[in-house]
């Protein structure tokens, strides 16, 4: 063989060993990012399901003080309601 025909075996030889490199870093490349893609996937679940609590927790916050807000109004009365009787006793 001559020296001619030794260098381009390996350079072809090179070329092979640097392609299968190239192929099997994608690879990996690849299940790495699918892998950080599932995580993600799952955080924005875990999220967006405490959102979902999160706003049933504000309507049922907002409900309790709608009928908070009438019974306070109805003190109110009962309260002016006393104020007069007490008033007019203090007259007699």
């Amino acid at each position: 063989m001559s020296n001619a025909t030794i260098g381009v075996i390996c350079t072809i030889i090179g070329a092979a060993v640097g392609l299968l490199s190239a192929l099997n870093y994608a690879k990996k490349e690849a299940k790495e990012d699918t892998a950080c893609n599932t995580r993600l996937e799952t955080k924005l679940d875990y999220i967006g399901k405490n959102v979902d609590d999160i706003k049933l927790d504000l309507r049922n916050t907002s409900s309790k003080i709608a009928d908070m807000d009438i019974r306070i109004a109805r003190v109110e009365d009962s309260t002016k309601s006393a104020h007069h009787r007490i008033d007019s006793l203090e007259n007699k």
